[in-house]
């Protein structure tokens, strides 16, 4: 977890990755306002470890697919 006023700066590389394949998500992913943006990259990115951060990215994938704002992990 980041520290309260912290944020990722950019899309996190495992993310931008799948964002790359899939042109639905990623338009909606672009749709999104910036805080809900900031949302998904804070999440995937604050992961400290490679393995947790690809995890993340692919379930922000989903999330993204089916159209969500917000996060439901």
């Amino acid at each position: 977890m980041l520290p309260k006023g912290e944020h990722i700066e950019g899309i996190p590389a495992e993310l931008e990755t799948l964002l790359k394949v899939d042109p639905k998500a990623k338009e909606f992913f672009k749709s999104l306002s910036k805080s809900y943006k900031q949302g998904y990259c804070d999440w995937v990115g604050s992961a400290k470890q490679e393995a947790t951060r690809k995890v993340r990215a692919e379930k922000a994938l989903v999330m993204l697919q089916k159209g969500q704002k917000t996060l439901k992990t």
